[in-house]
C-alpha cells in the first residue's frame, strides 16, 4: 500500500510528508480517513507549525503513526530537533525513513531513557541558547516524560505539551494527567474557532478523545466568568520576560523607544519607562510622541535620549508605545516591537492590521495577551510587560493635601468617561447613604479629550445629585504627580468600578498608599487587584461598549453588582466609623512588586528576544 500523504501542504500544494502505510494495524483505517479529511490531531500539528523554529525540541513519547514528528520535522519557521520514542513496534525505523525523505531527521530515544538523565542530556545538549521545549505525549505516557525532562521544566525549558487521545486511556488517567500538569503549573487548552480563527481556550478538564494543549505558567489562570467570557491562553514566548540579573544592560541593548511623555495614561508609562532606562544606563534614542510635558518626572537624562534622533542604530529593535490602531511607524529597519494597551476584548480590521505587522507585542497583562490570543493573532510572539508604580512618590507616608475631618473619604481617579463608570459609583454612593451621613465623594476626574460644554453635560448627574452637598469634583489637572498623591491621601477608599481597564495606574497607586480599595473583577487591574488585598465587585456577563455595535465588549453592570458596590461602600464607612480602617497592608506589599524598573527590566528583556 501506498504512503498515506500529509493533510499539510507545501507552498507548491504537495504533501509536505508521507506517513508509512500500516494496513494492518486496527487503527489505521481511522487514521487515513482522519489525515484526508482534516487530518490527525491537527490542532496539535498547527499549534506547533505556529511555534516550533530552529533551536527549538520537539520530544514524542506518542509517536503512534507519526503525524506529530513528521510535521515537526517539516516546520514551516525552521527545522527543531525531534527525538522520537521507540515503541518498539518497528514503526520508528518506518518514521525515520520518511524523515530522510524530506530531508530530515528523528532522534531516537527507548524507555530506558526516561528513567535515566539520558534524555534530558540529549534534549539539553541539542537546544539553542534561547531554545524551548515541546512535548507530545498522551495521558499514559505524560508521567514518565514529565519526571525524565524535570531539570529543564524547573528551568523553564519546557513551555507546551501537547496531548493526544489514547484508546487505552480511561477518564482516570486523563484526571491523573490533568493533576499532574496542574502541579508542574501547566494549564489545559483546546483549540477551537474564534471568528474564523484557531484560538485557543482555557478548558478546566481534559475530555476523553480530544487533543489538548497545555502551557506552561497558565495553571492559575482566571476567567471573569466562563458563562460570559472564557478564560484565553497565553502564547508561548521562546523564553519567559523576566528582570535580567545583571544591574544594567551592555551597550548592545540599545534600542529606539517611540512613546508619549506627556498626563496621558500612555505618557505617564511613557515617561517613567524612559527614565528607567536612562538610569540604567541603556543607550536608548527617544522619539517623543507629541508635547513632552517635563513635569511628570525629573529626568536629567531626557535630552540626551532625545539628541540620539540623530544617531540611532538603524538595525536596532523600535518599541513603540501607542494605541492598537497606530502601531505603523517604526525607527530604522530592525524588529517592530508593539506595545498597545488596549481595554475591549475586540478589534477592528485596522486595528488587527497594525498589531499583525508587527515582529513582537508588548501587553501589560495575562488578560490582554488572551484577548490578542482569542482574536486570531497568536502567531505573533507576545510578551508581558506588568506597569509600575513609583513608590517614591506614591506610598503610605504621604501626608494629605488638606487635614482629614470625621467624614469617611470615597475617591475615585480617572478621567471622566463611561468606562471608567463614575456614573455607577454615583448611583450607588447615592443608595448607600443619605446627606446626613458623615461621607464624602471626591472626583478628581479631569479629561483632556472633551470640551467644556460635554464636560459639563457629564458633570451634571453628579451636580444635580440628592447628595451634591456630599461631592467634591476635581475637573483640572494637578501640576505634580506629588500634587495627585497630596490629594489621593485625603481618601480612605479608592473606588474604582470599571467596566473595562488597560492596566489602572491609578488603583495600583492607591494601593501603594496604603488605602482601601474596591474595584470591579474584570480585565487588566486584575493582574494586581486580588481579594486580599481590595472589595472586588463580582462580574457575571459582558454587554457590548456600545449597544449595537460591534467595537468590543466590556463588563455588564446590573442590579447584583450594583447591590455589591453599595454594601463595599456600607462596609468601608463602617470600619471607618467604628475606628477599624487599618492600613491596607497587603496593598502596601502587593504595590512593592510592580517597580517602574521591573516594568523597563522586563521590556528589555523582551527587546533582547526580538
Amino acid at each position: 500500500m501506498a504512503a498515506l500523504e500529509s493533510a499539510q501542504r507545501r507552498e507548491d500544494g504537495a504533501p509536505r510528508f508521507h506517513i508509512p502505510a500500516q494496513p494492518s494495524h486496527a487503527a489505521w483505517r481511522d487514521a487515513v480517513e482522519q489525515e484526508q479529511s482534516a487530518g490527525v490531531v491537527a490542532e496539535l500539528r498547527l499549534f506547533l507549525d505556529a511555534q516550533l523554529e530552529a533551536g527549538d525540541a520537539l520530544v514524542d513519547v506518542a509517536p503512534g503513526f507519526g503525524f506529530v514528528a513528521l510535521s515537526a520535522v517539516t516546520a514551516p519557521m525552521g527545522l527543531p530537533s525531534v527525538f522520537v520514542l521507540d515503541d518498539e513496534t518497528g514503526t520508528l525505523p518506518l518514521l525515520q525513513g520518511a524523515a530522510r525523505d524530506v530531508g530530515g531527521w528523528l532522534d531516537e530515544v527507548v524507555h530506558a531513557d526516561l528513567s535515566n538523565d539520558r534524555l534530558v542530556t540529549l534534549v539539553a545538549d541539542r537546544i539553542a541558547t534561547e531554545g524551548r521545549v515541546f512535548v507530545h505525549a498522551d495521558a499514559l505516557s505524560l508521567a514518565p516524560v514529565l519526571q525524565s525532562l524535570d531539570a529543564l521544566l524547573v528551568l523553564r525549558r519546557v513551555v507546551a505539551i501537547c496531548l493526544s487521545p489514547s484508546v487505552d486511556a480511561s477518564e482516570a488517567a486523563h484526571t491523573h494527567a490533568c493533576a499532574l500538569l496542574q502541579a508542574a503549573g501547566f494549564g489545559m487548552h483546546e483549540m477551537r474557532d474564534a471568528d474564523g480563527e484557531p484560538s485557543l481556550f482555557a478548558t478546566a478538564d481534559w475530555p476523553v478523545g480530544v487533543p489538548v494543549i497545555a502551557i506552561a505558567g497558565t495553571a492559575a489562570e482566571q476567567a471573569v466568568d466562563e458563562s460570559a467570557m472564557a478564560a484565553r491562553t497565553p502564547a508561548v514566548a521562546r523564553v519567559p520576560v523576566s528582570a535580567p540579573t545583571s544591574a544594567a544592560p551592555t551597550s548592545t541593548d540599545r534600542f529606539s523607544f517611540i512613546a508619549p511623555y506627556c498626563r496621558t495614561g500612555y505618557g505617564v508609562v511613557g515617561a517613567h519607562l524612559l527614565r528607567e532606562f536612562t538610569q540604567l544606563g541603556v543607550p536608548v534614542a527617544y522619539f517623543p510622541l507629541g508635547h513632552v510635558d517635563r513635569s511628570i518626572v525629573k529626568n536629567d537624562q531626557l535630552g540626551a535620549a532625545m539628541d540620539r534622533q540623530g544617531q540611532f542604530d538603524d538595525a536596532a529593535p523600535s518599541v513603540r508605545l501607542s494605541q492598537q490602531f497606530d502601531l505603523a511607524l517604526h525607527v530604522g529597519r530592525g524588529p517592530r516591537i508593539g506595545f498597545p494597551i488596549f481595554e475591549l476584548d475586540r478589534f477592528n480590521a485596522s486595528e488587527r492590521h497594525h498589531l499583525e505587522r508587527q515582529d513582537r507585542l508588548i501587553v501589560t497583562c495575562e488578560w490582554a495577551r488572551t484577548v490578542l490570543l482569542e482574536n486570531g493573532i497568536w502567531r505573533t510572539p507576545i510578551d508581558i510587560v506588568p506597569l509600575g508604580v513609583d513608590r517614591a512618590v506614591f506610598n503610605e507616608h504621604v501626608a494629605p493635601a488638606s487635614k482629614r475631618g470625621r467624614d469617611t473619604v470615597f475617591m475615585s481617579v480617572g478621567k471622566l468617561e463611561a468606562r471608567k463608570g463614575q456614573r455607577e459609583l454615583l448611583r450607588a454612593f447615592e443608595a448607600a447613604f443619605s446627606p446626613k451621613d458623615t461621607v464624602q465623594l471626591v472626583l478628581i476626574c479631569h479629561n483632556a479629550f472633551v470640551d467644556q460644554a460635554r464636560l459639563d453635560d457629564m458633570l451634571a448627574p453628579f451636580k444635580r445629585s440628592p447628595m451634591a452637598s456630599r461631592i467634591r469634583l476635581i475637573t483640572k489637572p494637578l501640576p505634580h504627580q506629588k500634587d495627585l498623591a497630596a490629594a489621593m491621601a485625603i481618601a480612605d477608599c479608592a473606588v474604582f468600578p470599571a467596566r473595562a481597564e488597560g492596566w489602572n495606574l491609578e488603583a495600583l497607586e492607591m494601593l501603594a498608599m496604603g488605602k482601601r480599595v474596591i474595584a470591579s473583577a474584570c480585565t487588566a487591574h486584575t493582574a494586581f487587584l486580588t481579594a486580599d488585598n481590595a472589595k472586588l465587585v463580582d462580574i457575571d456577563a459582558l454587554e457590548e461598549s456600545v449597544p449595537g455595535e460591534h467595537y468590543g465588549r466590556w463588563a455588564a453592570w446590573g442590579d447584583a453588582q450594583h447591590e455589591q458596590l453599595v454594601q463595599h461602600l456600607r462596609d468601608v464607612h463602617g470600619e471607618r466609623q467604628r475606628g477599624e480602617l487599618a492600613l491596607n497592608q497587603a496593598g502596601v506589599e502587593t504595590s512593592k512588586r510592580f517597580s517602574w524598573t521591573a516594568s523597563a527590566r522586563a521590556l528589555m528583556a523582551s527587546v533582547s528576544l526580538a
